[in-house]
């Protein structure tokens, strides 16, 4: 048995590494959130890096998801190995092929980044939605609840389709698991070529269509036929679950690491015990361990083959003392009797029962609920309260958490201050904006500190929506132990705010734990930064006794030749103040990492992240915190108090970051939402805006048809209309012909830009007096704001 490789890698990446290995056919639609690993695999391809046979394999992306599906189906009807990679609405496209494939008996896997889909609104993130769709086409399911067993079960479920002949979905939650970087240990090519049956591959190839062996695979049936031929698959399915065993047990031979179809956690006499699959496994593992120390008798069973559902295996790890049982599925189902995990454990139950096969003495009580639909959190505080609810005479069944039902009133209670994390664990939060650099510059400080100190490191990165220019924060742990807590940071050691916008918009410092630092990124010097915060925010710092650290990265990066990218100098900040490895590592990993990430950018590139680097520390100030908080600022209100009702009570909770505190009523039943609302949200978010150069302008009008955001306005109007216009307003005389009493405005909605820049490039203005400037440029906002 080799070692394996110690790395660092998120989901996406951990599992194409093993599918480019094992296929020689890779048809992909990238689909969030399952992208990366099709970007992955056409990139290996075009790098010319082979699989375990030494070929390269064909990547071929095409115009659909289901043209993913025929490749995939034709490509295996030739007897090739092949896998494609989807989520979502991606996943139920497939559906036609997936039925022939599996009727057929095709081996395969499709790896899915589980994730919601469209019902009353869009969701982009993670549920169990897609893959419960799919159910009944015959594929396997196979899941996922960790970095690392995603990049081990991707293996296993590629050689026990090999050998059981039945197609796979193997499947781990979207954006929880497939977005989060871990420590993990990386599988040797020879324990990937150690699982991978010949025999099984000569066999698989053998059932190929070919001129050489002809024969007829997918007939037309009568009734006369159809059903009798629907059951010969039966036997390949009961053996299925012997041979994923199989597979996990060799795999734990050349590993070390075991698995199970059902594992078992928690005290060995437990009363109370939860059923679960993926990610939120992780979050009850972690409150069972923490109530079993305080003298609770609770399990979990997390369920990794989930079709076909074994009733052996489940009822094996059963504890025979369990009295109560909590089914959590990750779906809703609407109008069914219970969601698919719930109905599975109940019909195992009632026939061991039936058959008196059951391992314990009655029948236990069972409840089923609903949590983390759309990646909605799903806390030790939850997984308390779901443990909790099995101690009651009459627990409520078909129950959900982690939402107010106000409705229906399925919800449980929970107390949102339970916290289990161990003290030795540094948490991290950093908040930034959507293509600023910030996630890039936190995945590669858990690389560096992942490969190069014995400390474990774990990343989770939460998205708006809205994406590019929109809010994102990092959540960041690292300690001397594995870290499986797929959940957000409640009560955070460090805060990076890395746009100064937040700091005057939001409670930067809600999560932050009393002593925390604050390192924030600001135009404003250490001698004015205190009178330009909030009065809120002040309080804060005071009454937390925060260690306040500030740094003007935006005018680092703009004397380096950076341009707009504060990540690499928000980066050196963080591990200058953290201590998390002594500074001069720090400077030098960074430095490494600069290379590594930007070396086919160039020299030129590589030299102007070396040159922030070090001009960062020299403008990294300790600001002495004043014992009162005297500012005159407040955050602002979200929406103005003129806003419509709707937006001030559901718009605006949204725009805050408080959507999970809004209860059921206050949604729209079928997802019908007023038009207009967006009117109402200024993000103002962008640190430089355009600003427009009347004199120069050919009133063209390309910067304002480029602007994605509607920001910017071309108008001509009367010259009277000019006669009460607020002072420093900016008109030009039109100049096309004709118009004599006719201006001209182009006038930029400061707080709706996003930066961009695109307004910028199609400029094809230039002044003839100053060499790069333009009708239209990026100038900082601040001292334009009020008067725009």
């Amino acid at each position: 048995m080799k070692p394996s490789k110690v790395t660092t890698l998120e989901g996406n990446e951990a599992v194409a590494y093993i599918a480019y290995r094992v296929n020689e056919v890779c048809a992909i639609y990238p689909i969030t959130p399952s992208s990366t690993m099709a970007e992955l695999a056409d990139q290996w391809a075009s790098e010319g890096k082979t699989n375990i046979w030494g070929n390269i394999p064909l990547v071929v992306e095409m115009q659909s998801e289901g043209g993913a599906a025929g490749t995939v189906h034709g490509a295996l009807q030739t007897g090739a190995l092949t896998t494609t990679f989807t989520a979502s609405q991606g996943l139920l496209l497939m559906i036609p092929n997936m039925y022939k494939m599996a009727g057929e008996l095709t081996s395969a896997v499709l790896h899915v980044a589980a994730r919601s889909l469209a019902a009353q609104g869009l969701s982009i993130f993670g549920d169990h939605s897609d893959v419960a769709a799919v159910r009944h086409t015959g594929f396997a399911q196979l899941a996922s609840s960790t970095v690392q067993e995603a990049h081990d079960m991707a293996l296993v479920a590629q050689a026990a389709s090999l050998e059981g002949r039945i197609p796979f979905i193997h499947f781990f939650d979207g954006f929880r698991t497939s977005h989060e970087v871990n420590k993990l240990l990386l599988i040797p090519d020879e324990d990937i070529r150690a699982m991978i049956n010949p025999e099984h591959v000569r066999a698989h190839r053998g059932r190929g269509l070919s001129p050489d062996n002809p024969f007829i695979r997918g007939t037309a049936q009568n009734p006369d036929v159809y059903f009798q031929a629907r059951e010969t698959v039966n036997p390949f399915y009961s053996r299925l679950p012997a041979i994923v065993q199989q597979k996990m047990d060799a795999f734990a031979a050349l590993s070390g690491r075991q698995y199970r179809l059902f594992d078992y956690y928690g005290h060995p006499e437990a009363e109370r015990v939860a059923v679960i699959i993926g990610s939120g496994a992780q979050t009850l593992i972690e409150t069972v361990d923490y109530l079993q120390k305080h003298g609770e008798k609770v399990g979990v069973i997390n369920v990794r083959l989930c079709l076909p559902f074994s009733s052996e295996h489940f009822l094996k790890v059963l504890p025979s003392t369990v009295k109560a049982i909590s089914v959590l599925d990750r779906i809703k189902a609407p109008g069914s009797t219970g969601e698919p995990l719930y109905g599975d454990v109940v019909t195992v139950l009632a026939e061991a029962y039936a058959n008196g096969a059951l391992p314990t003495k009655t029948i236990p009580r069972i409840i089923g609920g609903r949590y983390g639909l759309s990646s909605k959190e799903f806390t030790p505080a939850m997984a308390k309260a779901v443990l909790d609810e099995l101690k009651k005479e009459q627990p409520k069944n078909h129950f959900t958490v982690g939402i107010d039902d106000d409705v229906s009133h399925t919800s449980l209670d929970y107390d949102p201050f339970f916290d289990i994390e161990p003290p030795e664990v540094v948490r991290a939060l950093f908040i930034g904006l959507g293509a600023d650099g910030t996630v890039g510059a936190n995945k590669n400080s858990i690389k560096i500190i992942g490969e190069s100190t014995p400390l474990h490191a774990q990343g989770y990165f939460v998205y708006d929506s809205k994406k590019s220019g929109s809010r994102t924060v990092s959540h960041v742990r690292f300690g001397p132990n594995p870290i499986n807590s797929p959940y957000l940071i409640q009560s955070a050691s460090f805060i990076g705010c890395h746009q100064f916008v937040f700091a005057e918009k939001i409670d930067v410092l809600e999560h932050a734990q009393q002593g925390a630092t604050f390192l924030l990124n600001s135009p404003y010097g250490p001698d004015e930064i205190w009178a330009k915060l909030p009065r809120s925010l002040q309080q804060a710092i005071i009454d937390k006794d925060i260690q306040f650290y500030l740094i003007d990265a935006s005018k680092v990066a703009l004397e380096t030749g950076m341009g707009n990218r504060t990540n690499t100098i928000m980066q050196t900040c963080f591990f200058a103040i953290s201590g998390v490895l002594p500074r001069e590592e720090a400077i030098e990993k960074i430095k490494e990492s600069i290379k590594k990430t930007y070396g086919k950018k160039g020299e030129d590139v590589v030299k102007k992240n070396y040159v922030a680097v070090d001009q960062t520390l020299a403008r990294l100030y300790k600001i002495d915190v004043p014992k009162v908080a005297d500012s005159n600022l407040e955050i602002p209100l979200i929406v103005p108090a003129k806003a419509p009702g709707f937006v001030q009570h559901v718009t605006a909770m949204m725009m805050a970051g408080k959507g999970d505190q809004l209860p059921v009523s206050a949604m729209p039943i079928d997802g019908t939402y007023p038009s207009g609302t967006t009117q109402w949200e200024k993000r103002n978010i962008s640190a430089f805006v355009p600003v427009w150069e009347s004199d120069i302008c050919i009133q063209c009008g390309n910067c304002s048809f480029v602007c994605p955001h509607g920001v910017i306005r071309s108008k001509f109007y009367p010259e009277s209309r000019l006669a009460n216009a607020p002072e420093g307003f900016k008109s030009a005389q039109i100049n096309a012909r004709g118009f004599p009493d006719i201006r001209y405005t182009l006038q930029v909605y400061a707080e709706d830009c996003t930066g961009c820049s695109l307004c910028v490039e199609v400029c094809p203005a230039k002044s003839l007096q100053q060499s790069g400037v333009k009708a239209i440029n990026m100038k900082p906002k601040e001292p334009i704001l009020e008067q725009e």
